[in-house]
């Protein structure tokens, strides 16, 4: 494996009374690629979205992390960039449907574009950040920044640990709005939390208090796109 070269963004310090909260976005997957909705669709990693899982573990694993609390969505593509990701700095995995994407209900599969011109008002208001719109039969942002933190405040990270979560899009906007004390439409529009596939962002924590950030690393990528969509 070719390790990345030194990450240059500096991260939040940590001292002994503080936790360190990194939280990943999964790889790419073909539903990426193609600008497909995934939400709950259990869809796996490609290629593309393997070698950046990799490559973050490396880069992690450069950077001082070892044997972290690592906790992932039980969907595949996320528990496969946990596993790649645990191959090389130790730890164990525990997978939770709550820290799963978003339900995007009968958007689910469906290509971005396919979505605006057959619904254009709700696609607006949904990639415009409102948080209380929903794809038909799916779920709100509210929703799932709700369930979301709940698994962090039931982890309860303690001080000098590191706690890595990986997830999903529009789970980690919520979160990070919700931890970071953000309104989640400026947020979202400003693109201020929102992650490419495998991007992270590293916070310090006096129990779930935000005292440094570092947000939507990606020094780690070849200069390549990655996906979007959920």
């Amino acid at each position: 494996m070719t390790h990345p070269a030194p990450d240059r963004t500096p991260w939040p310090q940590a001292g002994r009374a503080h936790s360190r909260l990194i939280v990943v976005r999964h790889g790419q997957t073909a539903h990426n690629a193609g600008r497909r909705l995934q939400g709950h669709s259990d869809t796996p990693l490609d290629e593309v979205g393997l070698t950046q899982a990799r490559q973050l573990a490396a880069h992690l694993h450069a950077r001082g992390v070892r044997a972290p609390r690592l906790h992932s969505s039980d969907l595949r593509r996320a528990a496969q960039t946990a596993g790649a990701l645990q191959a090389v700095l130790g730890g164990a995995v525990t997978l939770h449907g709550a820290l799963r994407e978003i339900r995007m209900g009968d958007w689910e599969g469906q290509r971005l574009d396919d979505i605006q011109a057959a619904d254009p008002d709700r696609h607006a208001r949904f990639w415009g950040g409102d948080p209380a719109c929903a794809a038909p039969g799916g779920e709100t942002p509210g929703e799932v920044t709700d369930r979301v933190h709940g698994v962090l405040a039931a982890l309860a990270p303690a001080p000098g640990e590191t706690l890595v979560l990986v997830s999903h899009g529009i789970a980690i906007t919520g979160l990070l709005c919700r931890l970071l004390g953000l309104d989640y439409a400026r947020a979202f529009a400003a693109g201020t939390t929102l992650h490419g596939n495998t991007a992270y962002s590293v916070l310090t924590l006096d129990g779930l208090r935000v005292v440094g950030s570092s947000l939507a690393l990606t020094d780690h990528l070849s200069p390549e796109p990655v996906g979007a969509g959920a």
